[in-house]
């Protein structure tokens, strides 16, 4: 998705956004992180008990109506592509 996209529900113009997970104290940890999908048939490594990332998630808002738009890159789409720490493709 390029960052010049309309919204689907009123075609106003959105914009990339950052989504922030905050425990229950509000704590955002130690700055922004971005947000990681994992496939369903994932297991946990045996070494760290951490999932393998599929890709990262990328937030759009409609400035607008305020609809936020996920979306995940698609490394799979690209034989040797990975995911960068923007989001994109690389």
């Amino acid at each position: 998705m390029s960052d010049e996209a309309s919204c689907v529900e009123c075609q106003g113009e959105m914009s990339p956004v950052v989504v922030m997970d905050k425990d229950r104290w509000g704590n955002t940890g130690p700055g922004p992180q971005a947000i990681e999908y994992r496939r369903p048939e994932d297991s946990r490594s045996f070494w760290t008990g951490k999932y393998p990332t599929a890709g990262l998630v990328r937030a759009f808002m409609c400035g607008s109506c305020g609809r936020i738009s996920l979306y995940g890159n698609a490394p799979d789409a690209y034989p040797d592509a990975a995911p960068d720490p923007r989001g994109t493709m690389a």
